[in-house]
């Protein structure tokens, strides 16, 4: 199995550049009415997107991951007219070694239950939950009755404590769950709301807000951050801007503009000041554009 790597082989040499935007694309429908996915890497040093390759075999509705040296694609939906939706969840799992990119994908040890866009986050040589070496999935340790997974943020890693934080939009908990242990802790019975994306730096955590605002949470004090700006925030975000923390520690907010087809973000700096918040300041006067090729429709960043 194989996909069209050609384009990616000057940037790659065992790792990745720090400043690097993974993207999971959706193309337009072709002659034959299919819609096919892409993967995509947009280098934000050079303003460039690079490595197009996807499992021919790969299903829409799928969720992408990094781990280590490697790229997961995991699980979907594939079409079934025998179904009151018309389709069905797939347990699908393709893989990509970033170093040895002639090799291709490869489809690798299915999903223990079939899934579409699955929240995934990589820790330790694990997806959660597929040990990466040992090539078997197990269950997760049930989550708490308050938690329904139905209505929860994409997950976000706090390597630093062996745990992941997961946000239930339907309680608004905040909950950790220790993979050391395998267990579940309700951190805070009521925390602001996230959107698609939220980031740790300096044991502070950082989610975005509609309408620019930008909320900071002290993990090891476990108390909220005032956040001041030093300058008006250059652009207005649209619904669904991701937050992202870079190889280098700086955080960026990224989106797609629909309308002039390319991912756009703002990179900013952030610090705490003497008074025990967080100061925070953009790079650039304007929102950095990265065109996107005009067959493309949807894209998610991972």
């Amino acid at each position: 199995m194989s996909g069209d790597t050609s384009d990616s082989s000057s940037y790659f040499d065992g790792r990745e550049p720090d400043e690097l935007i993974r993207a999971l694309v959706q193309k337009r429908p072709g002659t034959d009415g299919k819609r096919t996915l892409g993967l995509h890497f947009i280098d934000l040093e050079s303003n460039k997107v690079f490595i197009k390759a996807m499992p021919p075999d790969a299903p829409s509705s799928s969720t992408a991951v990094s781990c280590g040296n490697h790229v997961y694609v995991i699980g979907g939906i594939r079409k079934n007219d025998a179904t009151p939706f018309g389709y069905d969840d797939v347990n699908d799992v393709f893989q990509l070694d970033l170093k040895d990119l002639e090799r291709g994908w490869r489809k690798t040890t299915s999903m223990l239950f079939p899934r579409s866009f699955p929240h995934v986050l990589a820790a330790e040589g694990k997806i959660y939950v597929y040990d990466i070496s040992g090539d078997i999935w197990e269950p997760l340790s049930p989550p708490p009755e308050a938690i329904d997974i139905r209505v929860v943020c994409v997950p976000v890693l706090d390597s630093s404590r062996s745990r992941i934080l997961v946000h239930c939009d339907a309680s608004d908990t905040l909950y950790a769950y220790y993979y050391d242990r395998k267990s579940w802790v309700c951190l805070e019975q009521k925390f602001c709301y996230w959107f698609d994306s939220a980031a740790i730096v300096d044991d502070v955590l950082y989610t975005f807000i509609y309408k620019c605002s930008l909320e900071a949470y002290n993990l090891l004090d476990k108390k909220h951050l005032p956040v001041k700006w030093s300058s008006e925030f250059p652009v207005a975000p649209p619904l669904g801007s991701a937050l992202y923390r870079l190889g280098n520690g700086k955080l960026i907010l990224g989106w797609v503009n629909h309308l002039h087809r390319g991912f756009e973000c703002i990179r900013f700096n952030i610090w705490c000041n003497e008074q025990g918040g967080i100061h925070a300041a953009a790079e650039h006067q304007s929102a950095i554009t990265v065109p996107y090729p005009e067959d493309i429709s949807s894209i998610w960043f991972f």
